[in-house]
């Protein structure tokens, strides 16, 4: 465990991260960094099956990317994937879920350079 007080950005979900993270930087600057390696390829993966217009292989890819939101203190946008899980179920079409994607995926490129600036604090913590 790295020692140091670690403040997460406010924008992120400060309570649970300090729950899951405690003192322990080195394994949040690990999650930080292995979830920003991976999100790209999964938001790709995601928009490819929004537009291949597959309701449940969308389902099943917003399902993959929802616990790892949390990890890194966007809990919200875990509320928000769950959300449209759900609402894909039974759906005709991923177009049920159209405006939901489309604010939830706006809402993350717009949070990624935070989980960025975040890593870089915690990686300056941890030297």
């Amino acid at each position: 465990m790295s020692g140091g007080y670690f403040e997460f950005n406010s924008k992120l979900d400060i309570d649970f991260l300090k729950s899951l993270y405690e003192d322990d930087n080195e394994h949040a600057e690990m999650v930080f960094e292995q979830f920003l390696q991976a999100i790209s390829t999964q938001l790709n993966e995601l928009e490819e099956s929004f537009i291949a217009g597959s309701t449940e292989i969308f389902r099943k890819k917003i399902h993959t990317i929802k616990p790892i939101l949390s990890f890194v203190g966007l809990t919200g946008l875990t509320y928000k994937a769950e959300i449209i899980e759900k609402n894909c179920v039974g759906a005709s079409g991923v177009n049920v879920v159209h405006e939901l994607y489309t604010a939830f995926k706006n809402e993350l490129y717009q949070l990624i350079p935070v989980i960025e600036n975040d890593l870089t604090k915690l990686k300056a913590l941890t030297l």
